[in-house]
């Protein structure tokens, strides 16, 4: 019986090819967005779930109270006070000192000539105990006994090929930051994409403990604690337990009385914003997840509703069909059997070719979100699971309407050619879902069109400096010895104009904080300030504009520089106001000068975020950038004299450059990425939806093929004919703009509510997405219109 099912549905299916084939497209492109999008959710759902430990494993944070202020930082000595103390009770502790890359020297062996690198990837120092919390593939090594020593790392696969190509790395020495010999123990296959942990490099923690700050002044947002709390603790107990050891501990000792710690649940790390790390991967909220599931589900709508509005119309073609079954005896549900079979042989090819799809777009679609998601369908029970109840959902969804309808057909009216269009209150379900689908579509164009308004809004907008014609360099530790001597060797070539050296420049992800005491006072403010040290060229390089007082010199005089928001955080009225004051922080007054200058706010970081207050001051050994304002018009020669000074200056480290504008543009990779998705999902949208007026104009053309034959012999023109098909569908065109605007507008809203900097909605882009809807419409109607139009008609008047 089944077999006859499906053969019948073959058949029919083969009779009627452009219907056939305009279905199929249209379910594969939806198929194929859905599987894409479950594959990235199914991949940033899966951050560090393979870990034994993964639900009691908790991340140590702090929260300023009364400020808006936290961090994934942990102060440095508490993990040894907590082992002191047995742990408090947690099965394990474990720190973390993360970097984002070093300077990697792999010195000559035999015929092999020393060699230098510069590790882009992040680098581990950890703990024996990491091994003990975490369940990494590190080898058939136990590293706990390696990892109590100095000096001692491990490597990843691709590290290890590449610092030691054809060789067995393991017993070799590297020399980390040209300030450690390291001695490679083991080699680990290569860290899973899926980790908040992305560490090239594992280094036993003792190699930079003593060079670390061991007092509770100091937070820092690569060094992080962990813990693994027994089976019968809860966070909230564990955070108490920490909390009241740490105040008994140092009670006045601390200077960041109101930090209070809290527990983060690893499974929550890689989805909470509030709490972004150093080394870590970029967070994505739950609610980007949410989205990108209902984009999936709303363009699968999309494609079903074509199928229905097809089917349906397909539905007086085929009542001859079944008034024939039915007189034969078919009953109802056999005839809705059949059908739904029909369907399902429809969404099964459909499935099959975006599979096919799916390999083709998944390295695009990796590269495109830097993701390392794989597609392997046997060996994924979860996928298969989700393809086998989205063919059954996409079949009953799509199909038992359909079915229904053609099914309760009344055998003598179907013989008789006189079937209508089923009507809802009056109103064709066929136009209902024609104003559903267009209204997804509308929204999807007019969020692409702010989206990439808002773009443009990032590029164009005075961030408050100037970041054109600026090279970067990364400097290596431990030069502020050389900082004179190389600027004027630098400055000796006209093609650089200009040189600085600073922690970071104006604008980077670079962000310290730290309390600070304001013209004496007993007590350190109630707000943080972010701190940048500089050397005198910074404010001329970068054009960064005083609305009182001037910049400092590189004399041996400590001086501040702060920006208007501090000012006015501080209570002063005028910037003049702010001139002469007294600042000072750091361990025992280790900073502390008065107030030479306030500069106009700029921004120090992505314009999602708020201008915060500023600090600038002198340190040459937190110095670690170099600047240099180059002639674009000799851009060549000014890199190459760059690199001739590097090499000179510090022979064993390798030169690396980036312009300071390029930089500015990663603050907005993620929102890039957004918009080409939407771009892409809105293009896919209007496809389906394009595919399906084709299909329903060119039904309604067969349908009324001797009424055109009529108007022409009457003297109608092409473009009155053409009018007749595309009026009723323009009708609803603009009906879903009219739905689709408010919601558009409630999303957008929305989405810009994250950004504090952003644009005004404006009515242009409703207007330019409903034009652009509307003409894509009327071109695929049209061609189909025009094509019925110029047909013969006395061959029209023939027809049947």
């Amino acid at each position: 019986m089944i077999k006859m099912y499906f053969l019948t549905a073959f058949r029919s299916l083969v009779r009627n090819k452009s219907y056939s084939l305009l279905n199929i497209a249209g379910l594969a492109l939806g198929i194929t967005c859905s599987i894409l999008l479950f594959l990235v959710i199914q991949y940033q759902l899966s951050y560090d779930d393979f870990h034994q430990k993964a639900d009691r494993i908790y991340r140590l944070n702090v929260d300023f109270v009364g400020r808006d202020f936290h961090t994934p930082a942990s102060h440095y000595p508490l993990p040894a006070y907590m082992r002191t103390n047995d742990r408090l009770g947690f099965d394990a502790v474990t720190q973390i000192q993360g970097t984002a890359g070093a300077q990697i020297n792999v010195p000559a062996d035999g015929t092999r000539p020393a060699r230098k690198f510069l590790e882009d990837s992040s680098v581990g120092f950890v703990d024996a105990e990491f091994f003990e919390v975490f369940d990494f593939n590190t080898g058939p090594l136990d590293l706990r006994a390696y990892f109590k020593e100095p000096n001692v790392v491990v490597l990843e696969q691709a590290t290890a090929d590449k610092f030691f190509p054809g060789e067995n790395a393991v017993g070799k020495v590297i020399r980390y930051n040209n300030m450690y010999n390291l001695r490679v123990v083991s080699v680990m296959p290569d860290m899973p994409g899926n980790t908040e942990f992305p560490f090239s490099m594992l280094i036993s923690y003792p190699t930079i403990q003593n060079s670390l700050p061991d007092d509770w002044g100091n937070l820092s947002s690569d060094h992080q604690t962990f813990v693994v709390l027994p089976e019968h603790m809860s966070a909230g107990t564990a955070a108490e337990a920490v909390n009241s050891f740490v105040a008994q501990q140092v009670e006045d000792e601390n200077p960041n009385r109101q930090a209070v710690y809290s527990l983060q649940p690893l499974r929550d790390i890689h989805y909470n914003t509030d709490y972004f790390g150093a080394y870590a991967q970029t967070p994505i909220t739950k609610e980007m997840i949410m989205a990108m599931a209902a984009v999936a589900v709303i363009i699968l709508l999309t494609a079903c509703i074509n199928f229905i509005n097809l089917a349906t119309a397909q539905a007086t073609k085929r009542a001859k069909e079944v008034g024939v079954r039915k007189v034969l005896g078919s009953s109802q549900w056999q005839l809705v059997l059949q059908f739904l079979c029909e369907t399902l042989f429809l969404v099964m090819f459909a499935t099959f070719i975006s599979v096919i799809l799916v390999e083709l777009a998944l390295p695009y679609l990796n590269e495109l979100l830097e993701l390392e998601i794989a597609f392997s369908l046997l060996q994924d029970p979860l996928m298969l699971l989700f393809l086998f109840l989205q063919v059954l959902l996409v079949t009953l969804f799509a199909g038992f309407y359909p079915a229904f309808v053609l099914s309760n057909f009344k055998p003598i009216t179907a013989l008789k050619s006189r079937m209508s269009v089923q009507r809802l209150g009056g109103v064709s379900l066929r136009q209902v879902l024609v104003v559903l689908q267009f209204t997804i579509c509308q929204v999807l164009i007019i969020c692409t069109f702010l989206v990439s308004e808002q773009m443009a809004f990032f590029r164009s907008k005075p961030l408050g400096f100037n970041k054109e014609a600026v090279v970067v360099v990364k400097l290596p530790q431990q030069t502020n010895q050389r900082i004179q001597p190389l600027r004027q060797e630098l400055l000796n070539n006209p093609a650089v104009k200009n040189v600085s050296f600073a922690s970071d420049a104006p604008s980077s992800g670079n962000m310290s904080y730290g309390n600070f005491y304001f013209n004496h006072a007993a007590e350190d403010e109630d707000f943080q300030t972010h701190k940048k040290y500089a050397d005198a060229q910074y404010f001329d390089l970068f054009d960064l504009k005083f609305v009182a007082g001037k910049p400092y010199t590189n004399d041996s005089l400590q001086y501040m520089v702060i920006n208007d928001t501090m000012r006015r955080r501080l209570g002063l009225k005028t910037p003049e106001e702010a001139i002469g004051k007294h600042i000072s922080f750091g361990g025992d007054g280790q900073f502390a000068g008065a107030i030479a200058g306030v500069v106009a706010d700029f921004h120090q970081a992505s314009l999602a975020l708020p201008i915060e207050p500023l600090l600038i001051t002198k340190y040459p050994q937190g110095y670690g950038t170099l600047s240099a304002k180059i002639d674009m018009n000799q851009k060549q020669e000014a890199l190459q004299h760059l690199e001739k000074v590097w090499e000179k200056a510090y022979p064993n480290d390798v030169f690396s450059y980036y312009f300071f504008d390029e930089s500015i543009a990663e603050f907005y990779k993620d929102e890039a990425r957004q918009n080409v998705l939407f771009k892409v999902f809105s293009l896919i949208t209007i496809l389906i939806g394009c595919l399906g007026l084709y299909g329903l104009v060119a039904f309604m053309a067969a349908q009324r093929t001797k009424e055109v034959g009529i108007r022409k012999v009457m003297g109608a023109s092409i473009f009155n004919i053409a009018v007749l098909f595309s009026k009723e569908f323009i009708k609803l065109v603009l009906l879903a703009f009219v739905l689709a605007a408010p919601i558009a507008y409630y999303i957008i809203s929305h989405w810009l509510e994250d950004y504090t900097y952003r644009i005004s909605i404006g009515y242009w882009p409703f207007i330019l997405a409903g034009l652009a809807t509307l003409t894509i419409a009327l071109v695929t109607m049209g061609s189909k219109a025009v094509q019925a139009a110029l047909s013969n008609p006395v061959l029209s008047l023939k027809s049947e």
